[in-house]
């Protein structure tokens, strides 16, 4: 066992919402002693989530720490836990560090309790920390366990089902088709036999969609004439729309909805990249804080749209048939995996700032040990 760890802090306040490398610090720790009903673990792979710069903007990762909220895959060096065996791989919540000791009794960071079927699947009492099934370890790499059977694949396999089912008649949008979630989404829609289009910053990104996802079209939402091509895109109208950008967007995409379609919510990436901050979004309801605004909300209730807005947990005790679901289509060259990993620890820093100035398709992970 290593006698120190190295850790990534948050070391000086941002200026005007602006991150840059001089916003982290590394630091040396000595590792504790390992106690009874613990285990240590060292993190191959960490998965960077686009609330990141707004958790350090609002406090919730504190000025000198961490911000151990990231979901992150691991390998258990040494255990007193039960609940995890040495040589197990896991997923965890982690912070910017190598080394860290876990619990299956600690609670999750920044959400709610998980249900007791979750309790029950993971044996541990967060919904984020598991150990993954040995064939699955077998079968995939990291970067692919912690984004196409992490919170990204999970997300949009069952949005999908719950807005579902998708028939081939549906005319589905989807939103952020460049993002770790609409990338998988378009590619399950389209999978059902959808008609599909994608939206993306600029004429390369629309280029990257269509070569890379196999979808029908994809609109530069920067485009001067972006709502005629909506229109034309769409002549009969969204049944489906997969929303996790949020903001005027949402509002616009919202008009174009059939009645009796589905919208399905999951994130506010408008918010999270906006060059300016909002205040704290802790107080918001879920449908608030992914971008339903009132105007959304009383279309929603005019059309007769069903919504969903959910944190993908809700559904965490089904992962296993969602695991099994997803290989099935990977092995069938059905679905695409979309990386974008970082190589090295001492590039954590640049990594995040990097997501902020020029995001690049797919999850922002940073592998922390050479595979």
């Amino acid at each position: 066992m290593p006698a120190t760890y190295r850790q990534w802090v948050y070391a000086q306040p941002m200026a005007a919402d602006t991150l840059g490398p001089e916003q982290f610090a590394l630091r040396e720790l000595p590792l504790p002693e390992l106690q009874a009903g613990q285990a240590l673990v060292r993190v191959k792979l960490i998965n960077i989530h686009s609330a990141t710069r707004t958790r350090m903007a609002n406090g919730a990762t504190k000025l000198g720490d961490t911000d151990y909220s990231n979901y992150a895959c691991a390998e258990v060096v040494a255990s007193r836990d039960p609940a995890f065996q040495e040589g197990d791989t896991i997923a965890c919540q982690a912070g910017w560090q190598d080394y860290q000791i876990i619990s299956s009794a600690d609670k999750s960071v920044g959400y709610g309790p998980p249900s007791e079927l979750l309790k029950a699947l993971n044996r541990t009492n967060s919904q984020w920390c598991y150990a993954f099934r040995p064939a699955m370890v077998k079968m995939w790499p990291a970067e692919v366990l912690m984004e196409m059977f992490g919170t990204s694949g999970m997300t949009a396999y069952f949005g999908l089902r719950e807005s579902g089912p998708l028939m081939p008649r549906d005319n589905v949008a989807v939103a952020g088709t460049t993002g770790s979630v609409g990338s998988i989404a378009a590619q399950l829609a389209k999978i059902a036999g959808c008609y599909v289009v994608g939206f993306a910053g600029g004429p390369e990104r629309c280029a990257w969609v269509m070569q890379t996802l196999g979808i029908d079209q994809c609109i530069d939402y920067r485009a001067n004439d972006f709502e005629a091509q909506l229109e034309a895109a769409f002549p009969e109208g969204i049944d489906v729309f997969c929303d996790g950008v949020g903001g005027a967007f949402t509002e616009t995409l919202a008009q174009q909805m059939n009645r009796h379609g589905r919208l399905f919510c999951y994130g506010s990436a408008a918010a999270f990249y906006a060059d300016k901050l909002s205040p704290s979004r802790s107080r918001l309801s879920v449908r608030s804080a992914f971008g339903i605004s009132e105007k959304v909300e009383a279309l929603l209730k005019d059309r007769n749209i069903k919504s969903n807005a959910w944190i993908v947990d809700e559904f965490y005790h089904e992962r296993l048939r969602a695991e099994d679901d997803l290989s099935r289509l990977l092995r069938n060259g059905s679905l695409k995996a979309i990386n974008n990993v970082v190589e090295g620890f001492d590039q954590l820093p640049e990594a995040i700032v990097g997501l902020y100035k020029n995001p690049r398709a797919g999850k922002l992970q940073v592998r922390f040990e050479a595979q």
